[in-house]
C-alpha cells in the first residue's frame, strides 16, 4: 500500500484520536515502550502556550500568567466557557502547534511515526496521516476519568462537547472500541498497528 504523505520522506504516519479520557495517551506511552515513535500533540501545546503567551496574555489577561511567567494552564482553563472563547486560543496557538509538530516528524530517524491527538482536522493534521485510528469509550467512563484530571463538570461538558463536534462527519480509517479493559484494549490496539504496519510491507522498528 502506498503512502500519502510523500512529503514526510516516505514515512508512515498513523494517527491516534479520540475524545479525552478514551485511552490515547495510554496506548500511545504503551506503543512508546514498544519502540514507536510517538508524538502528543497535548505536549505540544503546552508548548505553544508558552511561545505565544504574550498574545495570550493580551486576550485573556495577566492572571492567566504565573509568577514564572508560564501560562497557568488552570487559569486559563477557566477562561474557556464559550464557543468563542476556544476559537479565540486556537487562532493563537493551531499554527505553533503545527510547526513544532512538522518539527517532531522530520526530526524522527523511525520509518514509522504515531501521533497522539484528540483534535486534528481543525489543525490540520489529518493531511499528514495516512491512516487515522479512533478510540471511543462510553460517555460516562469519559466523565469518570476527566474528574481524576481535576476538571469540573462544566469544563468536561465543553471539552466533550468540542470533540464531539470535531469528529462529527469526518471518516476515519479504524475505530478501537475501550470498554475499560485496559489489557483488551492493549492486545486489540497493538494487534491492529502490526496489521497495519504489515499493510504498508514494514516491520516494527
Amino acid at each position: 500500500m502506498p503512502l500519502k504523505n510523500n512529503k514526510r520522506k516516505n514515512k508512515l504516519i498513523i494517527c491516534i484520536t479520540g475524545p479525552a479520557g478514551s485511552g490515547k495517551t495510554t496506548l500511545s506511552n504503551y506503543l512508546k515502550e514498544k519502540g514507536f515513535c510517538v508524538i502528543l500533540v497535548d505536549e505540544l501545546g503546552h508548548k505553544a502556550l508558552d511561545m505565544e503567551k504574550e498574545q495570550i496574555k493580551k486576550v485573556f489577561g495577566n492572571d492567566v500568567i504565573d509568577e514564572y511567567n508560564k501560562v497557568n494552564r488552570k487559569a486559563l482553563r477557566k477562561k474557556l466557557r464559550t464557543e468563542k472563547d476556544w476559537e479565540k486560543l486556537e487562532k493563537i496557538t493551531h499554527p505553533a502547534i503545527y510547526k513544532l509538530l512538522l518539527k517532531e516528524i522530520e526530526k524522527s530517524q523511525k520509518r514509522v511515526c504515531i501521533i497522539d491527538a484528540a483534535i486534528l482536522f481543525t489543525i490540520g493534521i489529518d493531511k499528514l496521516c495516512d491512516v487515522i485510528i479512533k478510540i471511543e469509550s462510553p460517555t460516562e467512563l469519559l466523565k469518570e476519568r476527566l474528574k481524576k484530571r481535576d476538571m469540573d463538570d462544566e469544563f468536561i461538558y465543553e471539552v466533550l462537547k468540542k470533540q464531539k463536534n470535531e469528529y462529527k462527519g469526518r471518516f476515519f480509517d479504524y475505530t478501537i472500541y475501550n470498554q475499560g479493559a485496559l489489557n483488551d484494549f492493549l492486545f486489540a490496539s497493538y494487534s491492529l498497528i502490526k496489521k497495519i504496519l504489515k499493510d504498508f510491507h514494514l516491520e516494527i522498528s
